[in-house]
């Protein structure tokens, strides 16, 4: 498969919604394959958290920090992103993806797929627009 394909872009990012630990092996993972596959390519972790305000409107359960978390944290109570409802989740993460998304990239993305469309759908003998 094409590299420009995997990695389009000199920075690839990523987001995250799991605990610190996960998070940082799931970086050296990503960033191992983007060194082989684009070298160059700076991978970017971004760690997504439940908002007060999430918090207060969904009525999200809380718990004091545990004593063995070694977490940079100021907060007096903690909450689970899986306590979100799934669309919400769902629309936090998407925000987040689109706040870096480059449109023409996108665009020029979307294009390619419909050229590529066309192309398959002739190989397999099929003219959408005869009938």
């Amino acid at each position: 498969m094409r590299s420009d394909i995997l990695w389009p872009r000199e920075r690839f990012n990523v987001w995250s919604l799991v605990a610190k630990p996960t998070t940082r092996l799931l970086a050296e993972d990503v960033t191992a394959f983007a060194a082989v596959d684009a070298p160059g390519t700076e991978v970017v972790f971004e760690r997504l958290a439940v908002t007060e305000q999430q918090i207060a409107e969904h009525q999200l359960p809380t718990a004091p920090p545990k004593a063995s978390d070694r977490r940079s944290f100021s907060g007096t109570s903690t909450t689970q992103a899986e306590a979100l409802p799934p669309d919400v989740l769902a629309a936090a993460l998407k925000a987040a993806i689109t706040s870096h998304r480059d449109v023409r990239v996108l665009a020029a993305l979307l294009e390619r797929e419909e050229e590529e469309r066309g192309r398959l759908l002739g190989n397999l003998g099929y003219d959408p627009d005869a009938g």
